[in-house]
């Protein structure tokens, strides 16, 4: 599965020219001046199996690549800035058995929580995986946040509002404390049964500040003070910006205490100053770029002299050896031996895509074509459930980002078709009228923050580009008959329990527990897309199956052909 090449590692960085040894600061007059540097992780999403065609390295690589810049940097301390996982059919495939051996070989024991991190429940959160048999003896992990608090107002016992960290230089310990932040808008992204009971504030600042009042603060003591946020930037006419709910509470974090800001979440390279001037990275998602920030120290004073952030990029081509190479081996033989719907392995053919289907995240105003096919996905399960007939209306429906991305022309395997739709959330049917169904898909397409919702079968007919407003919906069933949806009507819903619960910005009142069918036994979301792929001889292509908007007698698929 991994293609191994010896192509030297070139650590092309945005700010940096080229990557200068900590020994240089014992050239002259700076003997005692060494460079600490804190490599982070952002974002990695469990994304372990390498796909040059998408952009992700792979685990290993990012393993050799971490070993090739500490073996350029002997004092360093490497964390991670959340999302470890979550968005990986991988990591749900082989319950994230491979997670800790993998951080522990990356020396990651500090991370910042991210939404995703509460992906599989706030108890597995806390177990941090000491239940997995691969757990290595003596590693752990610290989760940093300072910013969630429980229903007693406290920050619950598994997390951890900041962590100190020695790196030895010599006989001396340089001190590094972090404080950990999470953003506020995490219960609009995380399933709220995941995070009951706990509250974000979005007030950073203040956060923070609270913290410094504490007589016992060690992180004030620290010789290196960093913020480790999963809070989304982004660049914005070649500087760094902030992309939060809460931006200008992020803008206000000042205090000439801290010397650096590591960040996740927007899934974008970032690299620069901030805040009137204080140093950021945060690395590509996926594990496509690492985050590093070289430190020089006065180690007779313990002073920090400098900060220069920088963006290293992880070659999917890398030589593996040693420890990383091994690490692959592991991985290859979870693809093959990992068993999941029906006894399938992940690496098993389903189908074959006849052209590419793209699905772009950052491309969330359009109806995609994986969005339709995801969503036949949803309204077949359910005839698969429950026998009906071909002219009945099932419609299914998903919110844009549960679908991570699209296929590439070819075949199409199994753990595909995961990393297409990887959160296997519980699928819900409800018998909705007409109307709640217009009012549900007219939200759908002013959803500006998350994106469009996707759906089976619908054309909406709106009013005009500027307004979106819909004034009827049309249904066309698997036998082909096109039918208008009557306000007082009911109609089949098939729709995953994230959206449901308030999920990426969709009121529960769309969707009323008196109306759910609890009968209806559906499996996962994931599951039903497998099966539905199983009986497609092929997929793609279909340019028809986009165009779902009806304006003035004209089909669109997407905002930006709306446009004049």
């Amino acid at each position: 599965m991994f293609r191994h090449f010896y192509i030297p590692l070139i650590l092309s960085c945005v700010l940096s020219v080229s990557c200068r040894s900590a020994h240089q600061g014992t050239e002259a007059g700076r003997r005692d001046v060494v460079t600490v540097a804190v490599f982070a992780l952002n974002d990695f999403h469990g994304s372990f199996v390498p796909d040059e065609r998408k952009g992700i390295p792979g685990a290993a690589a990012v393993w050799q690549t971490l070993d090739s810049l500490k073996a350029v940097y002997p004092y360093h301390l490497t964390v991670s800035a959340g999302d470890n996982f979550g968005g990986s059919y991988f990591y749900k495939a082989t319950q994230g058995r491979l997670m800790p051996a993998l951080f522990d070989g990356l020396g990651i024991r500090i991370s910042a929580v991210g939404n995703h991190e509460f992906d599989d429940g706030q108890a597995a959160l806390a177990d941090k995986w000491k239940s997995s048999p691969l757990r290595p003896e003596g590693w752990d992990m610290d989760y940093v946040c300072a910013n969630v608090r429980n229903t007693e107002g406290r920050i619950p016992d598994y997390i951890r509002p900041w962590a100190v960290a020695d790196v030895a230089v010599g006989e001396k310990k340089i001190t590094v404390g972090l404080v950990g932040l999470l953003a506020s808008s995490t219960p609009k992204q995380t399933s709220r049964s995941k995070i009951a009971g706990l509250t974000f504030d979005g007030r950073y600042p203040r956060v923070v500040d609270s913290l410094q009042a504490l007589p016992d603060f060690p992180v004030g003591k620290a010789d290196i003070r960093l913020l480790l946020t999963h809070i989304g930037t982004c660049m914005k006419q070649g500087a760094p910006a902030w992309e939060d709910e809460d931006s200008a509470h992020a803008a206000a974090l000042r205090d000439p205490m801290w010397h650096a800001l590591i960040t996740g979440h927007s899934h974008q390279a970032v690299c620069g100053t901030i805040n009137d001037g204080l140093p950021v990275v945060q690395g590509l998602c996926l594990g496509a770029r690492l985050s590093v920030l070289k430190i020089e120290v006065d180690t007779a004073r313990m002073q920090v002299l400098s900060v220069t952030p920088e963006v290293c990029p992880v070659r999917p081509d890398i030589a593996l050896s040693g420890a990383a190479k091994a690490f692959a081996g592991r991985i290859d033989s979870l693809l093959n031996h990992t068993l999941v719907m029906g006894g399938q392995p992940l690496c098993k053919q389903l189908t074959t895509a006849s052209a590419e289907m793209v699905h772009n995240r950052d491309d969330k105003y359009r109806m995609s074509e994986v969005g339709t096919l995801v969503c036949e996905a949803y309204a077949a399960a359910y005839r698969r459930a429950v026998p009906t007939s071909h002219n009945e209306i099932v419609i299914g429906a998903s919110h844009f980002g549960s679908i991570r991305t699209g296929f590439l022309q070819g075949p199409v395997r199994v753990l595909d078709v995961g990393e297409v739709l990887p959160f296997s959330n519980v699928l819900r049917a409800y018998r909705l009228t007409g109307e709640q169904i217009r009012a549900l898909v007219e939200f759908g397409l002013h959803n500006r923050r998350y994106g469009w919702l996707q759906t089976s079968g619908l054309e909406m007919e709106c009013d005009a580009v500027e307004t979106l407003r819909v004034k009827s919906l049309w249904h066309t069933a698997p036998s082909g008959r096109r039918i208008q949806l009557l306000p007082d009507a009911h109609y089949i819903l098939v729709v995953d329990d994230f959206i449901t619960t308030g999920g990426d910005g969709y009121s529960p009142k769309f969707f009323p527990e008196a109306q759910e069918l609890k009968q209806v036994v559906l499996p996962a979301t994931t599951e039903a897309f497998v099966q539905h792929l199983m009986n497609q001889q092929t997929i793609g292509g279909k340019a028809d199956a986009e165009q779902r908007i009806i304006i003035g007698g004209r089909k669109y698929a997407s905002w930006a052909e709306m446009q004049p």
